[in-house]
């Protein structure tokens, strides 16, 4: 996987991480877990500008996520919290997503070609993110 791959996809990373915090925000009335999920948000905000910013320093394409891949996410937030609304179920919920996305970054790492710094740094970044997430989620059971 060269450059621009590896900075799509991290940057698709991001962009679902965001997009599954914006599917269950409404969910939750458990302020803390509003406001741990603001900070997540603003995290995957910040890595997804930045991968976004290298990809057009190299001239590359953006590639954003499917809409079936929003409205799977969205759909699934809505089943699995129709009966349960609680910070802890939300916070399960979380912790499969980061660990999902933890797995497609480390296959990711594995299949890059490259050796770009500022690419794996990036990497890093999400990496440290993702972990992070799961920590801050564990609080809630």
């Amino acid at each position: 996987m060269n450059d621009t791959e590896f900075l799509n996809l991290i940057s698709k990373n991001a962009e679902m991480g965001k997009v599954g915090i914006d599917s269950v925000m409404d969910y939750t009335k458990d302020e803390r877990m509003r406001e741990a999920l603001r900070v997540q948000a603003k995290e995957y905000d910040k890595i997804y500008a930045e991968a976004v910013e290298m990809l057009k320093a190299r001239n590359a394409q953006v590639q954003h996520l499917s809409p079936m891949a929003k409205i799977g996410s969205e759909m699934t937030s809505a089943m699995k919290t129709m009966t349960d609304h609680s910070a802890a179920k939300i916070a399960e919920m979380m912790i499969q997503g980061s660990t999902m996305g933890v797995t497609k970054l480390m296959k990711n790492r594995g299949d890059y070609d490259g050796n770009d710094e500022d690419i794996m740094s990036l990497s890093d970044k999400l990496l440290s993110t993702e972990e992070r997430n799961i920590q801050t989620m564990k609080g809630f059971f």
